[in-house]
């Protein structure tokens, strides 16, 4: 583990002339979350990652791009028939944070109707008062350290590795002297299951995509509600203003010419949200 160490530590310094974040690292979390406490059978899950800087790290889902991956083996097939069936099997998250605990600084990244209609605000930055335990045990290959907190209404375990150093973890949570592998809180109904680590081979910017565009709370909260009472007013008046095209082009899909189809297998997760990732303020 010596030698990752001194890589790791080495990358730190890869800021270029303009101080703009890199990420050195990223982390990948299997999340899970009963949103529906009448169906504690069906939660909704996500593919997460947080990508891992000196100063700051960026957590977000990983959806989109299990889903472009699944394009361009179709797209690649000499069979292609000018049709894709894409399988669902995750609900991408929309809400995406990079966190700069040296400035204090919380940045939100919220998708409206989808993660290719982000709008980016500044959120009060908050932080956990954690208590390590002497608990240990192995996630990854990575002896891991037990902690444990309150916070936003819920009792959270988290294992963290001082052999990888990054304060950093899933969400909202950091703050403890070694990354964060895995998190789940005491009833059972959120969980950050670790899915993997490893070190970029290219450097990527922490920073928000560049379509995202800059909101208040209060725009944020007005265009939530928009989408809300008329999901098909809303996507129309995206379509109208040329915003459909920035996923047309990222999956590379010529939809005058491609049909699509929808595979939802046994995934099917309640649409109610009785039970909110953060309980209380």
């Amino acid at each position: 583990m010596n030698n990752l160490l001194c890589m790791l530590i080495g990358c730190f310094l890869l800021l270029d002339v303009h101080g703009q974040e890199k990420a050195v690292a990223k982390i990948q979390y299997h999340f899970s979350h009963i949103n529906d406490t009448t169906k504690t059978d069906i939660p909704v899950v996500d593919e997460t990652i947080s990508y891992l800087g000196k100063d700051a790290y960026y957590f977000t889902s990983f959806s989109e791009e299990i889903m472009k991956k699944q394009v361009d083996e179709q797209l690649a097939l000499p069979s292609f028939d000018n049709h894709i069936t894409l399988q669902f099997a995750t609900t991408p998250i929309l809400q995406h944070y990079i966190i700069y605990p040296a400035e204090r600084k919380t940045t939100l990244i919220e998708g409206i109707s989808s993660n290719f209609d982000l709008h980016v605000i500044d959120e009060v930055y908050e932080t956990q008062d954690w208590t390590i335990t002497d608990e240990e045990k192995e996630i990854g290959g990575y002896l891991c350290q037990k902690a444990t907190t309150t916070f936003k209404g819920r009792d959270y375990t988290a294992w963290f590795t001082n052999e990888l150093p990054f304060p950093y973890g899933p969400w909202k949570l950091h703050g403890l002297p070694g990354l964060i592998l895995s998190a789940n809180d005491a009833r059972g109904e959120v969980s950050f299951a670790y899915a993997g680590f490893d070190t970029l081979t290219e450097t990527k910017a922490i920073k928000p995509p560049a379509y995202a565009l800059r909101s208040t709370k209060k725009d944020l909260d007005k265009l939530k509600k928009i989408f809300k009472d008329d999901p098909s007013g809303y996507q129309s008046s995206l379509a109208a203003a040329g915003k459909m095209d920035i996923p047309n082009a990222y999956y590379g899909i010529d939809y005058e010419k491609t049909s699509i189809s929808f595979d939802f297998k046994d995934y099917k997760p309640s649409k109610e949200n009785n039970n909110p990732l953060e309980i209380s303020e």
